[in-house]
């Protein structure tokens, strides 16, 4: 008779194998020793996540901000405000920063005001090229901002304003010159007045928001600010006088009397054909 394999000391017929642990502690395992109380982070998490949602303003608070703020600066503007809002402040990001400032403001909170700082940031000097111009004109052909462009280059007006012209445009607003347009704007928003809105391309309603037109605009490459930067060079390159301009694109002071815009109008008409026979002879349109 063979004898029989065991696996090991202990294991032989009857034994009843290994003694247990007698010690005051168990031996430590590979996983014991990495265990922590995750109950004490979780509630730490939450107290803290608590604590940011408190700091933020309340709904109502947010309607009365934003009824305040559309008296002054567009609906799209006062809607991006107070997404920022709905969050905490992020003092990396601009639009954060200047939301949380505008809403301690309107609060009468000068102290939190005070205590938000803005990054300064150098002169943006650039003005793009003829060239550049007529490369975004290029691009815009056939699309739904095409007008929405044009009516930025003919006017040097701000992207809010244009969209507002062509959402809410009526032809009993519109003044007919020799070869070219003057719609009555009359919209003040803050310290932003225009008057009147200077175009040569006819006009027609058209349903277009300011998300959709900037979203569009920036991904075929266009960036409206400097369209109007292009404006107001080349007129004052045409020897269009710098208040003539400001009065073209709106920078009119809002306190300005009746009768001195209605100079600053008679000179616009005066000097905005010599703009118009520029981008005649350079075939813009």
């Amino acid at each position: 008779m063979y004898p029989t394999k065991v696996a090991g000391p202990g294991f032989e017929p009857g034994s009843q194998g290994p003694e247990p642990w007698l010690g005051e502690d168990s031996p430590k395992t590979p996983r014991s020793s990495i265990i922590t109380n995750t109950s004490v982070i979780t509630k730490d998490l939450d107290s803290r996540r608590d604590k940011k949602i408190e700091n933020l303003p309340s709904e109502a608070g947010l309607i009365a901000f934003y009824n305040d703020c559309v008296k002054k600066v567009s609906k799209e503007t006062c809607k991006q405000y107070v997404n920022y809002l709905r969050k905490p402040l992020d003092v990396n990001n601009k639009g954060s920063v200047l939301a949380w400032k505008k809403y301690y403001k309107w609060k009468g909170d000068l102290d939190k005001w005070k205590a938000i700082k803005t990054k300064k940031s150098g002169v943006d000097l650039k003005v793009p090229s003829e060239a550049e111009i007529k490369e975004w004109l290029t691009k815009v052909k056939g699309t739904k901002v095409e007008t929405l462009f044009k009516l930025l280059l003919e006017s040097g007006i701000r992207l809010t304003e244009a969209v507002k012209v062509l959402n809410e445009y009526d032809p009993k607003d519109e003044m007919s010159e020799n070869s070219y347009y003057i719609y009555i704007l009359n919209w003040s928003r803050g310290s932003k007045r225009v008057f009147y809105v200077f175009h040569t391309t006819p006009l027609q309603r058209q349903g277009i928001t300011y998300n959709y037109a900037k979203k569009v605009l920036h991904q075929l490459g266009v960036e409206p600010k400097y369209l109007r930067k292009f404006v107001a060079t080349k007129l004052l390159e045409l020897g269009v006088p710098g208040e003539i301009v400001d009065f073209i694109e709106g920078r009119t002071p809002s306190q300005i009397l009746t009768k001195h815009y209605l100079d600053l109008l008679t000179l616009a008409k005066k000097y905005y054909p010599t703009y118009v026979s520029w981008l005649k002879q350079i075939e813009f349109f």
